[in-house]
C-alpha cells in the first residue's frame, strides 16, 4: 500500500490519520477540520448536523435550512 493513501478529510481533502480524525456520515474528518461551515464553532457528536457533504452546528444548520414561513423569521410582512 503506497504512503498517504488513508481516508482524505472532508474539509481539506488531506489525509486523515487513526490518530488525528473524527468520524461523521461515513466520511472522515481532521479534528481542527471538524468546525461549522457557517460559523467555524468546534463541533462534536453532540452538536454536529450533516448536510450533503458539509457540516454545521444545529443553530446554523436550522437557520440554513429549517422552516422557512409564518413564525420561522421568514413569513408574510405587514400589508401594502
Amino acid at each position: 500500500m503506497p504512503f498517504g493513501g488513508g481516508n482524505k478529510c472532508g474539509r481539506c481533502q488531506k489525509t486523515v490519520y487513526f490518530a488525528e480524525g473524527v468520524q461523521c456520515e461515513g466520511q472522515s474528518w481532521h479534528k481542527s477540520c471538524f468546525q461549522c461551515m457557517e460559523c467555524n464553532k468546534r463541533l462534536d457528536s453532540t452538536t454536529v448536523t450533516a448536510h450533503v457533504d458539509e457540516i454545521y452546528c444545529k443553530p446554523c444548520h436550522g437557520k440554513k435550512y429549517g422552516p422557512m414561513g409564518y413564525g420561522f423569521g421568514g413569513g408574510a410582512g405587514p400589508g401594502p
